[in-house]
């Protein structure tokens, strides 16, 4: 197929969707620290209702200042591999374009230090971590949130109990 047609026949194909998630009872040791764990939709297109319990990931860290600036480009049109984002913001978690994100009993670190924060939030409605532990620099945020409606944490080390209703841009 020359690659006009291919580019035609790919503008027809729809947005996928991905919802009602389950993932539990996962350890994860030495990770490679340039991915950290993905949970992206694309503009949209969220990815709904996903649910992690009983979640370890430690990653070899080294994460730096820079990295943490990051904003990973969206590439919705590439395929969804983890890589095609390039260097990742947090050590734990990053997720963008997602509704209904619940983590229970979740625990991230790295083995070495990372300067990024565990939790990078973009785009996001309604995420509740209960019993959450995530390894921290001084003087480096847990969380960073950008456009965050309903979020909540409850027995998080080392964030206090806490609901937002919406966070337009916010470290914690």
């Amino acid at each position: 197929m020359s690659k006009r047609k291919m580019a035609a026949f790919v503008g027809l194909v729809p947005v996928g969707q991905l919802r009602r998630v389950n993932i539990g009872d996962v350890v994860v040791y030495d990770a490679d620290p340039c991915y950290s764990s993905i949970i992206s939709g694309v503009p949209g297109h969220d990815i709904e209702d996903v649910k992690l319990s009983n979640v370890r990931i430690y990653c070899r860290g080294g994460g730096t200042q820079e990295d943490a600036a990051l904003a990973p480009p969206e590439r919705e049109n590439a395929y969804p591999e983890p890589s095609m984002f390039g260097k990742m913001p947090a050590h734990g978690f990053f997720i963008r374009h997602a509704k209904g994100l619940q983590m229970d009993n979740v625990e991230v670190g790295f083995l070495k230090e990372d300067l990024r924060p565990a939790f990078v939030l973009d785009d996001v409605k309604g995420a509740e971590f209960n019993n959450v532990k995530a390894q921290a620099t001084a003087e480096v945020p847990t969380f960073v949130l950008k456009s965050v409606n309903d979020f909540a944490t409850h027995h998080c080390k080392p964030v206090a109990d806490m609901k937002l209703d919406r966070a337009e841009e916010k470290k914690l």
